[in-house]
């Protein structure tokens, strides 16, 4: 069929062939004429539209099938092969035209890569422009169907359309927009939409950091004031975190969700960002928040937001906790600020003049004022004037507005408090979501958010300019705070260093685990590198011993994890104390420069770090099937081993000496090029139930050691073995 399809000539004979064609193809044919197809110089999307209409070829599950594991990869392949943005949409829009809702979600999430891809490759090219301007059904039907189920992680899909759509001449595609992500929040079967409705919440704030703000107010009025109040209140430690932190990031924010509209649904949010950020500077009496209120106060307040206060009088109630917070410093309130009050004030009165009950507000508020600011108040007869007309005319005289000045010198001189970073006392865990074939990254970072000393170490310092770092501090944020569904680790994934970002294939998690690392100290600053390799970095030297004449030591090394290998023992301690050994090797001294069969080789261990993870090697090259087979070995788990025992060293300190068992990770299957990995790790509250990360599953146990080995299956095997020292310190054998 792909021969007759590739000699076709015509468009028409070309259509021919798809119109008579029903049987379903063979997996290699079915992909060559799919990206034959890709490949047509004319033509191409008429007939790829034809294809997709007629699922030609069997391609996509039809709506009566449950199982799609047939053509997967060929989807996969067939996908990869796209170079027009044009028919990723077409290719969405019969997905879900034609398939059950069960596979939308995996060939969506492959579409979506592909879209990233494209857009990547575009904007390094400088062709980005040109590629925007596609057929506007295709356009809303990729955002509609790809955006709202990729929001979370795939963020370049998202800025491609408010890019695309920046001047703000397609109102219909931002409705549909708007539509899409919300409902995707809201759908009864979503049980990750808590986690959605805080990405897209999360998007605003982004959006308003970039100045992007004229295609966020469709959102602000169908989201509503009250579900974005409890948004951002149930999640107010991320926010305050991630976002509220430093007054340079919540002016952008304020100034980013006014630029372009003054709604009572943005004016809510500033509203409920000014409530958090009062309460944290009093409770907490945390001077970083006072400084950030204040901030808001000199460059949004004042110069933006009061003369815009004849347009939304809810302007008011803004207004006034800024400015009865701020009358302690009168100098901030200056002369021509208050003309311009006045002015405004003067404004409403004119165009609200048979509206009653609004001179309730304006009367309480500038009541209050002239209370808190009589001083400089005193040359200005027009605000008495209009505090007298307000009194006239309003309704309920006696409603006081009650607002704490905010005293800057009764505040401790520091930032965010610690507690801030505190999990929630319930015992909850959330999941990541398996972006094909991430196991193996979802199980080291379940296994690292495990590591008390590193968790808190990435939560508590912001290095913003580090991107790898500062997504992977964002994603511990969501695993921290988020207390039901799963995460996506989508925006660190695409960080990484390849393969790791651009591929979908299954990876050795013990590889991994050493690339992940090495490249998060390289980024950031030397004196956080020191802290970082104090948690998981040990030392230790080559030692060589001649016969002929002295011992000769090598330079003092770092070395990150330990591997162990099952060629001689299965017993965790007998293992490690292989790796240090020593054998005998034939070898030309450098000192005598005699050369001897019986020279002795060795690591000497110099310091054990607080955190050792120890990586079992399994896999080992068959020459008969030429293949990566795996070591099947039972190798017992021990929650507890003590280093005196594996040194055979009893001046060791006892309390240093004992490592405990926190976490391990499992691969299951027969070889490295297939199977799965999950991550088992205690719980923070209760060292005797076990959590098991198995993407976005989790499943809590209560196991002795014994049950735990039993527990496993001689195919899915401990891989990593993750322990901390049960004193904290560095163990030290060997100075």
């Amino acid at each position: 069929m792909d021969q007759k399809f590739i000699q076709a000539k015509s468009l028409q004979e070309k259509l021919s062939l798809i119109m008579s064609q029903d049987r379903r193809l063979p997996p290699m044919e079915l992909e060559n004429l799919y990206k034959g197809i890709h490949a047509e110089t004319q033509h191409a999307y008429t007939i790829l539209d034809k294809a997709l209409d007629r699922n030609f070829g069997g391609l996509l599950p039809d709506k009566a099938s449950y199982s799609m594991d047939y053509n997967e990869g060929v989807f996969k392949r067939i996908t990869e092969s796209l170079d027009n943005l044009e028919m990723v949409g077409l290719y969405a829009k019969y997905v879900v035209r034609n398939c059950r809702v069960e596979s939308h979600r995996p060939l969506l999430k492959q579409l979506g890569y592909v879209t990233e891809r494209l857009i990547r490759k575009f904007r390094q090219q400088g062709t980005i422009e040109e590629h925007l301007h596609l057929n506007k059904e295709i356009v809303i039907d990729l955002v509609s169907k790809l955006c709202p189920r990729d929001m979370t992680y795939n963020p370049e899909l998202l800025q491609l359309i408010l890019k695309a759509y920046k001047d703000y001449k397609d109102e219909e595609l931002l409705q549909r927009l708007a539509d899409s992500l919300i409902q995707q929040c809201k759908d009864n079967s979503n049980q990750n939409s808590d986690h959605d409705w805080l990405m897209l919440i999360s998007t605003l704030f982004d959006q308003a950091i970039e100045q992007q703000g004229i295609n966020l107010y469709i959102l602000y009025k169908k989201i509503g004031s009250n579900k974005l109040g409890h948004i951002i209140n149930q999640h107010r430690n991320y926010f305050l975190i991630n976002y509220f932190d430093n007054p340079d990031k919540c002016v952008k924010i304020f100034k980013g969700l006014i630029k372009y509209s003054i709604l009572n649904e943005n004016l809510d949010i500033l509203l409920e960002i000014t409530d958090i950020l009062e309460e944290q500077m009093k409770q907490k009496s945390n001077q970083t928040c006072y400084l950030i209120l204040s901030e808001i106060y000199v460059q949004v307040i004042l110069p933006l937001l009061l003369p815009q206060l004849h347009q939304n009088t809810k302007i008011l109630d803004i207004l006034q906790i800024y400015m009865i917070g701020m009358s302690r410093s009168q100098e901030l309130l200056s002369d021509y600020d208050i003309v311009i009050m006045c002015d405004r004030l003067k404004l409403v009165f004119d165009l609200k003049w048979n509206e009653r009950s609004i001179f309730d507000n304006i009367y309480g508020f500038m009541n209050t004022i002239h209370k808190r600011y009589q001083n400089k108040l005193f040359n200005h007869d027009q605000f008495s004037k209009l505090l007298n007309i307000a009194r006239e005319r309003c309704i309920d005289q006696y409603n006081p507005i009650d607002y704490h000045v905010w005293d800057c010198q009764t505040l401790k001189n520091q930032n965010f408090d610690d507690s801030l970073y505190d999990r929630p006392t319930i015992d909850n865990y959330v999941g990541l979501e398996n972006l094909t074939n991430t196991c193996f990254m979802n199980s080291i970072l379940q296994a690292l958010y495990m590591t008390d000393r590193f968790r808190q170490f990435i939560l508590i310092n912001s290095i913003p300019e580090a991107k790898q770092y500062n997504a992977l501090r964002k994603l511990f944020m969501l695993l921290n705070f988020q207390q039901s569904g799963f995460c996506s680790p989508y925006e660190l994934k695409r960080l990484l260093r390849p393969p790791y970002c651009n591929s979908n294939d299954q990876q050795d998690v013990g590889e991994f685990a050493h690339h992940f690392l090495e490249d998060l100290l390289k980024y950031i600053p030397k004196e956080q590198q020191e802290i970082l390799e104090r948690i998981f970095f040990g030392t230790h030297r080559s030692v060589i011993e001649c016969p002929n004449c002295d011992v000769s030591f090598g330079q003092i090394e770092k070395f990150l994890g330990i591997d162990l290998h099952l060629n001689k023992h299965t017993e965790l301690k007998n293992m490690i104390a292989q790796v240090y050994e020593e054998e005998k090797i034939e070898f030309t001294c450098e000192k005598c420069q005699r050369k001897s069969n019986d020279i002795k080789k060795s690591l000497q261990l110099n310091d054990l770090p607080p955190v050792l993870f120890m990586t079992i090697q399994r896999f080992q090259y068959d020459a008969q099937s030429q293949q990566m087979t795996k070591i099947l070995a039972k190798v017992p788990l021990k929650f507890l081993i003590d280093m005196r025992e594996v040194f055979q060293q009893q001046h060791l300190d006892a309390q240093d000496s004992q490592y405990i068992l926190y976490a391990f990770i499992v691969h299951l299957g027969k070889n490295s090029y297939s199977g799965h990995y999950s991550c088992y790790a205690r719980s923070m509250t209760k060292p005797e139930t076990w959590i098991c990360f198995d993407d976005a599953q989790i499943n809590k146990y209560e196991l002795t050691s014994q049950d735990l080995n039993s527990q496993l299956i001689d195919e899915e095997t401990p891989y990593l073995l993750f322990y901390k020292n049960k004193s904290g310190h560095y163990l030290s054998i060997n100075k």
